[in-house]
Parts: structure tokens; sequence; C-alpha cells
């Protein structure tokens, strides 16, 4: 874990409990927040999703990162102790599969696919060009 490069960062407009690391220098960004507790829905626990590089979620998909069954007003000090030292939380028995996820290779992201205007098979190519009026005619 120690070659691992854990930064933690603020992005703007990102407001309320949660935070971001950087993963390595593949810009991995991740997003860790406090969520209800699956086992005991009165409770919260903590739980990292993988963003895009301006902070959106690129799934649904939790990746559960420990704290189970903390009260609300334990939240932000959960989170202050993971911004004094993210290494050393990673290292916590809660955290092993977001460390052994962080620590495997990503493949590269997929590009987003073009989006193209549709065009109807039967309409003449320049129809669009011509008054309403005129194609009455």
């Amino acid at each position: 874990m120690e070659d691992l490069q854990v930064q933690i960062i603020e992005l703007r407009g990102s407001g309320g409990l949660g935070l971001f690391l950087r993963i390595g220098e593949d810009q991995r960004l991740y997003r860790v927040a406090p969520v209800r507790d699956p086992n005991q829905p009165r409770f919260w626990c903590l739980a990292a999703f993988e963003c895009s590089s301006c902070g959106i979620p690129v799934t649904g998909t939790a990746i559960w990162a420990g704290s189970w069954g903390s009260a609300h007003h334990e939240l932000s000090g959960l989170l202050d102790a993971i911004k004094e030292d993210a290494s050393a939380w990673l290292l916590e028995d809660e955290c092993a599969k977001l460390r052994t996820l962080l620590m495997q290779p990503r493949p590269p992201l997929p590009l987003p696919m073009a989006r193209t205007p549709r065009r109807d098979v039967d309409a003449h190519p320049d129809e669009h060009l011509a008054n309403p009026a005129e194609r009455a005619s």
C-alpha cells in the first residue's frame, strides 16, 4: 500500500459529508461518503463510489468501506480521520475490498459514443433547406 499514492482532494461544490480520494498516477477518483448501513438502516457506514474526473459517479455500485453501525453524529469525525491519514485508513480490515480494488490496474474508460442526428431514409437530402411554403407547391 506504500507505493499507492492517495490524495484527498476538494472539488468545487462538493458540499455535504464525504470526501474525494484521487488514486495513483492514472488519476482514478473515488468519493467516500456515508450511506445507510444495509444491515441496520437506522445507522450509517462508509461506501466508496468510482467517479469521473469531475466527481460524477461512474456507476451506482457501492464499494463497502466499513464503519458499520455508526451514528450520524460520528460521521464527521470518521471523515476527518480519513482526511488526516487516508493511507492508514485504507489499511484497516474493513477497507480490504476497496484496497484490493485500488491496487489493481484499471482498464481504460471507454469513450462515449458520438451522437449524430437521425436522418430519414426517404427524406430528400436538401429538403431541410427548403422553405415549408415552397415544399407545398
